[in-house]
């Protein structure tokens, strides 16, 4: 069975960006599942999508954490320390399977834990700094989203 995440399956954002940002990480999500439902696996093809999902993944902390820095955002210790453990367990399953092929790992990772994070996350941590960082831009703060 190929595993999806559906399109509403991450909470709307008060800042467009960071909903686009999520979207755009559900939509790679999505496309590396494909691959791992196919046989053979392209395991060089896999390695390719999941160092492009770290690597978004790494852009999308780093403008968070800068925005909430730029806002002086008192929970960012907290958000930033998600962001961190979410980095460090993301690398050390990619770092594992660039090692081991090991399939089962992967899967559970991309398909259950990841996901779950994700939405949790984004739920909680990042819907109370986006709804922070609107009201510093509706106050006309600039941010920096590039």
């Amino acid at each position: 069975m190929l595993m999806k995440i559906d399109a509403n399956a991450f909470m709307p954002m008060e800042m467009p960006v960071m909903t686009e940002t999520h979207e755009e990480e559900r939509l790679m999500l999505n496309e590396i599942y494909e691959l791992l439902a196919q046989e053979p696996l392209d395991a060089e093809l896999i390695d390719t999508k999941l160092d492009a999902l770290l690597h978004h993944t790494e852009v999308h902390f780093e403008r968070e954490n800068r925005n909430m820095l730029i806002i002086e955002f008192r929970p960012y210790p907290v958000h930033k320390d998600e962001h961190d453990m979410a980095l460090s367990a993301m690398k050390a399953v990619i770092n594992q399977w660039k090692l081991n092929r090991n399939l089962k790992v992967l899967r559970a990772y991309l398909e259950t834990e990841l996901p779950a994070w994700l939405q949790q996350h984004i739920a909680t941590m990042d819907m109370i700094t986006a709804r922070f960082l609107k009201m510093y831009q509706d106050k006309g703060g600039e941010l920096d989203f590039s």
